[in-house]
Parts: structure tokens; C-alpha cells; sequence
């Protein structure tokens, strides 16, 4: 079993999980994920890596509340275990030989732009990183987010927050 060792609400309906799992800690890399299954009889979710700490050998995963497995998962609380904690899986994003990057995130995607860029910025890489959400009250990670990049850009659908539009928008405009 993975015990659960941080529960974070990031906004009413994405929360972060720091899971103790020192093996797959110590192999994970920035784009891959994980199989999880919170309970014995729950469905298996794959979930991306959004970030890990080799040295506690946690692992950190971030979910939108969005069906009965992640209501499941999102009921459990700190010291509690998940039945089943699979990887890392999937191919990591390539972060060498680059010099100047975007990487763009929208709503929880941004767990898997998290650390990709951070592993391209510690690469040494200039990174710009775009995260898009649809107003200024479900913006998530923007502090890791801006600690993850050379430049941060936070778009808003609707305006109330950053550039006023799609990340795709903001994108063209940094490519001009």
C-alpha cells in the first residue's frame, strides 16, 4: 500500500496528492505517469507524475473531481493508503539540447507543464511557460509555475486574470 503523506485543495475541484512510493520517486522523470487505484474495488486511472521528491521518496499527483474513482481518491485523507500505485510510466519528455522552449499548460494540464519545464529551466533552457484556465478562481500552481520557468504567462478565458484569451493567442503573440 502508498500512504497518502499531503492532501492540497488547489481549487473546489482539483486537489494534490503527495503518495509515499520511494521506488517510483526514484525513477520518475518529467511526462510520465501512473496507474493508481484508490480503493480494492475502484477503477484503475492513469494520472500524470506532477512532480516528486527522490529524497522522501514521494510522489506527487494532481486530479480533477470528475467521476467516481477520483471522488474516491479525493475522499481519502492524510495516513490513508491507496490499494494500488503503478510506475513510472510512459516515455519522459526529452529536456536536453534545447536553448529556448514554451511549454503550455491549460487548466489541470498543468500538472504535466510543471515539470517539464522545471526540468527545462534546470536544464539551463529558457522556458516560457503559458498556463490557460477559464477565469482567475481555478488558476492552479502558478507560484511552482513561476518558480518552474524563465517566464510565466497566466491566461483567462474570460479576462479576469493575465492575458485576456486562449493560450493559443499568447503563444502566437510570443512566436511574433
Amino acid at each position: 500500500m502508498y500512504r497518502i503523506t499531503q492532501k492540497v485543495e488547489l481549487n473546489p475541484t482539483v486537489t494534490k496528492l503527495s503518495i509515499e512510493a520511494p521506488l517510483i520517486a526514484q525513477k520518475a522523470q518529467p511526462g510520465q505517469f501512473i496507474i493508481v487505484r484508490p480503493l480494492e474495488e475502484s477503477e484503475r486511472i492513469p494520472l500524470t507524475i506532477a512532480g516528486y521528491d527522490r529524497q522522501a521518496g514521494t510522489v506527487d499527483i494532481i486530479f480533477q473531481i470528475v467521476g467516481d474513482t477520483t471522488m474516491e481518491l479525493n475522499a481519502l485523507k492524510v495516513g490513508d493508503e491507496v490499494h494500488d500505485f503503478v510506475g513510472p510510466l510512459g516515455r519522459p519528455t526529452e529536456t536536453e539540447g534545447l536553448k529556448k522552449v514554451c511549454v503550455v499548460g491549460g487548466g489541470v494540464g498543468c500538472a504535466i507543464a510543471l515539470p517539464v519545464a522545471k526540468a527545462l529551466h534546470e536544464a539551463g533552457n529558457q522556458v516560457d511557460l503559458i498556463g490557460g484556465f477559464k477565469t482567475k478562481d481555478i488558476v492552479i500552481l502558478e507560484e511552482e509555475m513561476g518558480q518552474a520557468c524563465t517566464d510565466l504567462y497566466i491566461c483567462t478565458d474570460d479576462g479576469s486574470y493575465g492575458y485576456h484569451g486562449f493560450v493559443t493567442g499568447k503563444l502566437e503573440e510570443l512566436i511574433q
